[in-house]
């Protein structure tokens, strides 16, 4: 299997190890008895790096991903005192982060796949995953992530670049665990089988 395919393999079960732990904090941060700019503030803490590698992910720009979970952070001060169930926040929040993705590839022409391949290239290059790996498998995942339909990256970005688990996806793409984790996996099983046809002597 492509070293670049594994990585996302040991993101997904690093995710799974950390989820419960890493949502037991951020529903301590929302306990109803603080102030709502005292909680966003903790949100912000415990969960922008998820947050904003998932808004990365779908978008590709540096810049525009910054922007863009800057508007997260904004519209949760503006309604997180209307969340009823603290142990719902991630979900509420990546729903938010999904929602201003989604705003913003509306305003905007999207991106032909060569461009997106080359916008989310800067991601994975950045990345300490990338930084162990040739160069070059990782401009081809990138290509081939660009190849999958909009459903199958929005999982993806969900898994592996935020750190979710699938329950938690599934809470916030409308389907349940079961289904997220089979596009997860069937993603995946794409991605590796087109390494393994590329690495297929003629």
């Amino acid at each position: 299997m492509s070293d670049a395919v594994g990585a996302l393999h040991r993101g997904a079960a690093a995710a799974d190890e950390h989820a419960t732990g890493s949502a037991s904090a951020a529903d301590a941060a929302v306990s109803r008895a603080e102030p709502v700019v005292t909680r966003v503030a903790r949100l912000y803490r415990d969960l922008f790096p998820a947050v904003y590698g998932f808004v990365r992910f779908r978008v590709g720009d540096a810049d525009l991903a910054e922007d863009l979970t800057a508007t997260v952070f904004e519209r949760a001060l503006a309604k997180l005192a209307s969340v009823r169930e603290p142990d719902r926040v991630r979900a509420w929040l990546f729903t938010i982060a999904r929602n201003v993705v989604t705003d913003d590839r509306r305003r905007r022409r999207p991106a032909a796949g060569l461009e997106a391949a080359d916008l989310l290239e800067h991601l994975w290059i950045d990345s300490p995953e990338a930084e162990a790996l040739d160069r070059d498998e990782w401009r081809r995942l990138v290509g081939y992530l660009a190849e999958l339909d909009d459903r199958d990256r929005e999982v993806l970005g969900l898994r592996f670049a935020a750190g979710l688990s699938n329950r938690e996806v599934g809470e916030i793409v409308r389907l349940s665990e079961a289904n997220v984790a089979q596009i997860a996996h069937r993603a995946v099983v794409k991605l590796r089988r087109r390494f393994a046809h590329e690495e297929t002597p003629a």
